[in-house]
């Protein structure tokens, strides 16, 4: 019987692509005018900011984080461009089945829920249906348009060969900290430095890199593997409580407005983002399990990425904000009440949307699986 295979890293992919989605479904919400009915509410704005400003940047990290762990010590392929072109053609079929099938789908259902009623008007005002669902950000050849991650992740395979060969090289550790800690520091003079200033998804690219680095360092040298799990979760707990204690500080005694009371936490470009995933992928490297439903679900994960984010007309961000600052306010609630509904309403549809995409995503892996097999009849091998 063929042994399943450990899950821990499966189910950190699953952890992380929660906190994409709780970081999306607040990215057109938390500081804009909608939601100044929660600004005076301090420790939820807190809470909210936090996720905000952390969630997406760790999400994206522990995902390289990932594929460096693995792919570092990978057998390299003869052909420099097989890995990337193999990736690249899984994409186009995600992308493409997500912006024809999933779209029309999702518009025919928008259809027949504005067709009865079952909204109040501003919720059309929010779902731009003018957006062509077959345009380029949402189909094959829209990699840029609203997947930055697949376009550097599929820049960085077409890399992978020669990159792997040099970071193999670099058998001392400080050396290969070193090296990080200079990428990281290089991407913040890009990001600060005005002559040099690069567009947002630039500086993004660079969260990618360094995070794939990070993942190779953790497995050619796992460097906190002595240090004991309950000083990793202590890690943690600092990292909260510098948030929380910073917003309050900047809320209550300073009286900045609570939606601007933002700590710094080096958000897309500083380094305590990069520290706190290392520490998180650090506990998770510790567990030992396997699950065949995790490792299933775990599968889709790529494919709930791209359909929370490039569904018709932006559909699960603007349902979010529509949940948020219409619903919620209407419930006349304050204080702890609100605190709890609004928390509960927002990982209810982070969910939701989740597990949605988990089941598109089993549709794809499905399909996918009748396509090729329908592409080696005629002698295609994809």
């Amino acid at each position: 019987m063929k042994k399943e295979k450990q899950s821990n890293f499966e189910l950190l992919r699953i952890v992380a692509m929660l906190m994409i989605i709780i970081f999306h479904s607040l990215v057109n919400f938390v500081g804009t005018r909608d939601s100044q009915y929660i600004s005076n509410n301090i420790e939820l704005g807190g809470v909210l900011l936090m996720l905000r400003y952390v969630f997406g940047q760790l999400g994206v990290i522990l995902f390289a984080m990932i594929s460096g762990y693995f792919l570092i010590s990978a057998r390299e392929k003869k052909n420099p461009f097989e890995r990337a072109m193999a990736t690249a053609v899984k994409f186009a079929g995600m992308l493409l089945y997500n912006g024809v099938i999933i779209s029309v789908i999702i518009a025919v259902i928008y259809m027949a829920v504005r067709k009865l009623g079952l909204v109040g008007p501003v919720f059309y005002e929010l779902i731009n249906t003018t957006r062509n669902i077959f345009d380029d950000s949402h189909l094959i050849f829209g990699y840029l348009g609203g997947f930055w991650y697949l376009s550097v992740y599929f820049l960085l395979l077409v890399v992978i060969n020669p990159l792997n060969r040099f970071l193999n090289k670099l058998t001392d550790n400080r050396t290969f900290l070193a090296l990080i800690i200079v990428i990281i520091f290089v991407s913040v003079l890009f990001k600060f430095t005005l002559f040099l200033s690069l567009g947002r998804d630039a500086i993004n690219a660079a969260t990618i890199f360094v995070g794939y680095l990070l993942g190779g360092y953790m497995r050619k040298f796992n460097p906190l593997q002595h240090v004991k799990s309950r000083y990793l979760w202590a890690g943690i707990i600092m990292f909260i409580a510098y948030y929380m204690l910073a917003h309050e500080f900047l809320a209550r005694v300073l009286h900045v407005w609570s939606f601007d009371a933002k700590p710094a936490v080096g958000f897309f470009i500083g380094y305590p983002g990069y520290v706190l995933a290392t520490i998180i992928f650090a506990l998770f490297m510790r567990l030992k399990f396997s699950s065949k439903s995790v490792n299933s679900l775990a599968g889709t994960t790529l494919f709930i990425y791209i359909f929370h984010v490039g569904a018709s007309f932006d559909f699960f961000f603007q349902t979010a904000t529509y949940l948020y600052a219409h619903v919620i306010p209407s419930w006349g609630l304050t204080g702890f009440g609100l605190d709890v509904v609004f928390m509960g309403t927002l990982l209810g549809y982070v969910l939701v949307v989740f597990l949605l995409g988990a089941l598109a995503g089993y549709g794809y892996n499905l399909a996918a699986k009748y396509v090729k097999s329908w592409f080696a009849k005629i002698g295609v091998a994809i």
